[in-house]
């Protein structure tokens, strides 16, 4: 039933509007009474809450994932494949990753993004660590900077109307980048 309203929520967040998300139209959405919805959340703000942190957690799981398939590549493929998937999951449907972080600001989440963001940032300094081709002197500073570098791009693609950069050469760019840090 959790996993219903949490679903009917981002639906909601999908269409924009996160600012209001009225809880009776996702108890509808979810097919629950909206008794059933207070069964499980007290509040609008605890629904949204609990949407952010989920997406956060299925965001940093799939980031996880991906490290692990991409560990036997070459590390250009690799950082290859990472970008795309950021890029994929932030930039390709702006208004999710927009409602998310609203939300997030909204209800004093950020410091729990920036988290998740370390999490991350960890989790590919202990991939870094297994393979042989990364001559980077500090795998943790490399970690970081990789990590921040991609999320501030992606940032700049969720809140930009009028893109600077032509998409792919952003790609490309942080692609090359990144890659060659690594092997500083």
């Amino acid at each position: 039933m959790v996993e219903a309203i949490l679903s009917a929520a981002l639906e909601r967040v999908e269409r924009g509007g996160e600012d209001d998300v009225p809880l009776q139209e996702i108890a509808n959405r979810a097919g629950v009474g909206i008794g059933s919805l207070y069964d499980y959340f007290r509040d609008r703000r605890s629904v949204l809450a609990a949407l952010a942190a989920k997406m956060t957690e299925d965001n940093l799981r799939a980031f996880e994932a991906l490290l692990i398939e991409t560990e036997p590549l070459p590390l250009p493929e690799s950082i290859e494949r990472i970008v795309d998937f950021a890029f994929a999951t932030y930039a390709t449907n702006k208004q999710v990753p927009r409602g998310i972080l609203k939300i997030a600001h909204s209800l004093g989440l950020m410091p729990t993004l920036a988290k998740s963001q370390s999490v991350f940032t960890e989790s590919l300094a202990t991939s870094l660590r297994r393979r042989k081709d990364i001559t980077h002197p500090n795998i943790e500073l490399a970690a970081w900077t990789v990590t921040q570098a991609t999320m501030g791009v992606v940032h700049a693609l969720i809140w930009e109307d009028q893109p600077t950069h032509e998409r792919e050469a952003l790609r490309a760019d942080l692609v090359t980048l990144c890659s060659k840090h690594l092997l500083a």
